[in-house]
């Protein structure tokens, strides 16, 4: 794993660990949001015993405090329109309304289990599918990639009333299987970064709503390629990403300005919202590395092997 890869493995643990939401840990006296309920929690059916206790351990909860849905296989063909209803299901969400105007706020818990998808994806996908003002932590007893936690996601909104319109599901799914799959092509690039794929994903969208907004008109072929390569760019991701993975962000914009999501004020909120999340995330990780010593143990180590290397050269 690369050294930067490793840092921010363990600077991610360290953040991720405080008290970020009050998902993450219910107490007796936590006050319940009267029109969401109580904090849903959508367990993947196909959990032990054993290891659903161990999901409500690591949630922080009693099963009293939470709202209990399984979440199978046919879930998430129906509300996804992908995959197998026989699968096997064990990445599990603790789903709680956030105040209003917060954004989408996602943690994943014991994040070693969690393999292949990041809050950020998650959360981006979340937006498209019509997702706001959310309170989420995602969990697995065991290292699972992740995908299906999506599925109960919206589980939870449906049991709640709150309908969530198909095709932009459908398309979150999209974007999150687009997203993952870029981000593992590049994961041993020295000069990628997901946080990076999730801003010109942010940037995307926003761009896509300004010519709808301004024009009146869904953007045409060519606008839709200049924005994604505009995105790109202004990422840092235009000399990363293949003409394939190109084509693949330019396919989900595409589809992505033919749903409802295109013209939401509410979306606009929201993707702003989380932009702000993904830069102050890094800024945290940052501070809190130099908060902790950790950025004094790594300057030292470096320290220590130049002049390591510098003494074997004389």
């Amino acid at each position: 794993m690369k050294i930067k890869n490793m840092l921010a493995s363990l600077f991610a643990a360290l953040t991720l660990t405080a008290p970020l939401v009050r998902a993450a840990g219910v107490s007796p006296q936590a006050p319940v949001d009267e029109l969401w309920g109580q904090p849903i929690m959508a367990y993947g059916s196909s959990l032990s015993e054993e290891q659903f206790n161990e999901m409500l351990a690591i949630f922080g909860v009693a099963s009293d405090q939470v709202d209990l849905i399984g979440v199978r296989g046919t879930d998430v063909v129906r509300l996804l329109g992908v995959g197998n209803p026989n699968v096997q299901m064990f990445s599990s969400a603790l789903i709680d309304r956030g105040e209003r105007g917060s954004g989408i706020l996602v943690n994943i818990l014991a994040p070693e289990n969690i393999t292949r998808v990041t809050r950020n994806q998650y959360a981006n996908a979340m937006i498209t599918a019509g997702v706001s003002d959310a309170v989420v932590s995602v969990a697995a007893p065991f290292p699972v990639t992740g995908e299906s936690a999506l599925a109960g996601i919206f589980k939870a909104y449906e049991d709640r009333g709150i309908e969530l319109e198909q095709d932009r599901m459908e398309l979150a799914q999209q974007e999150l299987e687009t997203t993952t799959r870029i981000a593992e092509d590049y994961s041993d690039h020295d000069d990628f970064e997901t946080e990076n794929l999730d801003h010109a994903l942010i940037d995307i969208k926003s761009s896509l709503a300004d010519i709808k907004a301004s024009t009146g008109e869904l953007a045409s072929e060519a606008e839709v390629m200049e924005v994604v390569q505009a995105a790109l760019a202004d990422n840092h991701l235009a000399d990363i990403i293949s003409r394939e993975n190109v084509q693949s962000l330019i396919d989900l914009a595409r589809n992505y300005q033919n749903t409802s999501a295109i013209t939401s004020d509410q979306v606009r909120e929201q993707l702003q919202n989380l932009a702000e999340n993904v830069t102050r995330g890094w800024e945290t990780i940052r501070d809190t590395a130099r908060e902790s010593g950790i950025m004094e143990h790594v300057t030292n180590f470096f320290t220590s092997l130049f002049d390591f290397v510098r003494g074997w050269f004389n």
